[in-house]
Parts: C-alpha cells; structure tokens; sequence
C-alpha cells in the first residue's frame, strides 16, 4: 500500500474531523455571532461533504491493497467489498451508506437536508467517523 498517500489520507480525514467539531461547539455553544453561526453551517455542510471525498480515496487504495479495486467503481459498491471482505463491519457499512446517502442530497441538491438533520446525523454518529480514522492507522507501517 502506498504509505505516504495513507499518511496523507490520515491527516486529512483528522483535519476535516477536527474542523468539523470546531463547526459543532459554534453550533452548540451560545455563540450570539449571526455571521460565525452562518459559517459554521456553511462550513460543516462542505467539511461533511470533503470528508466523504477523502473516504473515496481512502476506499480506492483499500480496495487496491485486496486486488478488488475496479475504474469506475461507486462508493457504494466499494462500501459492499470492504464489508464483505471485514475490513469494514456491518454497522459502520450502514453509518456509511446513510451518510454517503446525506453528502449525494448536498453534493446534488436535490432533498438537501436541512442544518438540524445534518448536525444531528454528525453528532448521532460521531464515533464512526473516528473509527474510519482508526481503520486506516491500522494499515500504517511502522
């Protein structure tokens, strides 16, 4: 597996992570700021968005690293692969499957979920979203 580009997929995912609970304490807090709240929601949509960018790239070299990658694959059905061969469990494929579901209604507009249902999908399953990190460091060579 491509090492430097799975440190890179690492820190990425820990960023956008780490930005996307900034936006939550915003959102959470008694922030009386109208603009940081706006931002806040702005942001947390495009973070919720690129993480699922970077869940793709992760998938991809996975999928590679097991010989099953093919061009063109979806993410849903490189979600089904990584099940299948327990590299993901059925709960985090089905955390995966709703949010993947969620980032398609922003990335397309079409039946966008509003600020409540994206925080509290966010804030529902929160530790998946540390679980996918801790997947990966589990590929990293010493």
């Amino acid at each position: 597996m491509n090492q430097e580009r799975l440190v890179k997929i690492i820190e990425d995912l820990q960023e956008c992570l780490g930005d996307i609970e900034e936006c939550l304490e915003i959102l959470q807090g008694d922030c009386d700021n109208e603009i940081m709240i706006k931002l806040s929601k702005s942001s947390l949509r495009q973070l919720f968005v690129s993480f699922h960018t970077i869940l793709e790239e992760f998938a991809s070299i996975m999928l590679k690293e097991i010989k099953k990658y093919k061009i063109g694959m979806t993410l849903n059905d490189s979600l089904v692969v990584l099940k299948d061969k327990n590299i993901i469990d059925k709960d985090l494929y089905d955390f995966l499957e709703k949010s993947r579901l969620l980032r398609n209604r922003i990335s397309h507009r079409y039946k966008e979920p509003n600020h409540e249902e994206l925080m509290e999908h966010i804030l529902k399953y929160k530790s998946n979203f540390k679980r996918i990190i801790r997947i990966a460091k589990k590929h990293l060579r010493d």
